[in-house]
C-alpha cells in the first residue's frame, strides 16, 4: 500500500524538479557547498513537489480514469481512496512547508510555495482543461523550483533567472510531445493540449522547434556563464542528441518519433544540469 501512496507523488516526473534546486543553490553557492543544507534542499523539495504532485493525481482522477495512459494510476485503479490521496497530499506538502521553513528560512519557502501554487492551482485547477497556454503558464513552477535553491546562497540577479528559464523554455517541448503522441487521449478527455487544438503537421513543427530552440539556450547559457571544458563533455553530446531526435521528428513525424522525443528530453536536460554542477564546484 505504501508504495501506491509514493506512485502519488510522480517520483518519476518531479525528481528532474528537485535536481533543479539542488542546481540552482550549487550554482549560487560555487565550491562552498553545504552537504547538509544539500540533503534538507533534497527532502523539501521531495516532499513539496511530491505533495504538489499527489494534488494533482487527486483533481484529475476522473480524466486518468478515462485515459489509456493513466487509468492504472493509485486512484482510479482503486488502490488509494480519493480522500485518502487528498489528505496525504496536504500533509505531505505542508510538511514540506513546515520544514523548508525551519530548514532554510522564509525566502525559499516563498519561492517552494510559489512553485507549489503555479503546478497545482494554476495549472492544474485553473488552466489544464481550459487552454492550451496552461503548460506555458504553469510552467513556472520549472524556474521557481531552481530559484529555491539559488536564493539558499545569494539574492536572485539575472544569471540566476536565465538559468531558471531553462527549465521553462524545456518543458513544452518535453510535456508536448507526450501530447502529441497521446493525442487520442486527451481528445477524449477535453484538454486542449496543443496537438489537440492544431493540425498534425502545424504540431510537428512547433513542437521541433521549441525543442530545438530548448537545446541552443541551454549551449549559449553555459557558454556566457560556466563554458568550463570539463562540461562540454556532457553538453555538446547532449546537443548533439538533441538535434539527432528533432531531426527526426520533422523528417519522419508519427507518434514513435515524439516518443523517442518526450525520453529523450529528460536525459538531455540531467545532462546539461550536470555539467553546471561540475562546473560550480
Amino acid at each position: 500500500m505504501a508504495i501506491e501512496y509514493l506512485k502519488l507523488m510522480k517520483p518519476h516526473v518531479i525528481w528532474l524538479l528537485v535536481l533543479s534546486a539542488l542546481v540552482g543553490y550549487i550554482a549560487a553557492a560555487g565550491p562552498l557547498v553545504n552537504s547538509i543544507k544539500l540533503i534538507e534542499l533534497t527532502v523539501v523539495g521531495f516532499l513539496s513537489t511530491g505533495g504538489s504532485a499527489a494534488f494533482n493525481m487527486y483533481y484529475e482522477r476522473d480524466i486518468d480514469s478515462l485515459m489509456v495512459r493513466t487509468m492504472k494510476r493509485p486512484i482510479p485503479s482503486g488502490k488509494v481512496a480519493p480522500l485518502n490521496a487528498l489528505t496525504f497530499s496536504i500533509a505531505v506538502s505542508l510538511s514540506g512547508f513546515t520544514l523548508s521553513y525551519v530548514w532554510l528560512g522564509p525566502w525559499v519557502t516563498l519561492m517552494i510555495m510559489l512553485g507549489w501554487f503555479f503546478y497545482a492551482v494554476l495549472y492544474t485547477i485553473m488552466l489544464k482543461r481550459r487552454t492550451w497556454l496552461n503548460i506555458v503558464i504553469g510552467g513556472f513552477a520549472g524556474n521557481a523550483a531552481l530559484l529555491s535553491g539559488w536564493i539558499m546562497a545569494k539574492p536572485i540577479d539575472l544569471e540566476a533567472i536565465l538559468l531558471s528559464m531553462v527549465i521553462y523554455v524545456w518543458i513544452p517541448a518535453h510535456i508536448w510531445s507526450l501530447a502529441y503522441y497521446a493525442r487520442d487521449d486527451y481528445r477524449k478527455v477535453n484538454v486542449p493540449m496543443l496537438p489537440t487544438v492544431v493540425d498534425e503537421r502545424a504540431s510537428v513543427r512547433i513542437i521541433s522547434i521549441l525543442n530545438l530552440a530548448s537545446i541552443i539556450y541551454m549551449l549559449v547559457l553555459y557558454q556566457l556563464y560556466m563554458a568550463k571544458p570539463i562540461g562540454y563533455i556532457l553538453v555538446i553530446p547532449a546537443t548533439i542528441a538533441g538535434i539527432i531526435v528533432t531531426a527526426r521528428a520533422l523528417i519522419k513525424p508519427g507518434n514513435e518519433s515524439f516518443r523517442v522525443m518526450f525520453k529523450a528530453t529528460s536525459p538531455i536536460l540531467l545532462l546539461f544540469l550536470l555539467a553546471v554542477i561540475i562546473s560550480s564546484v
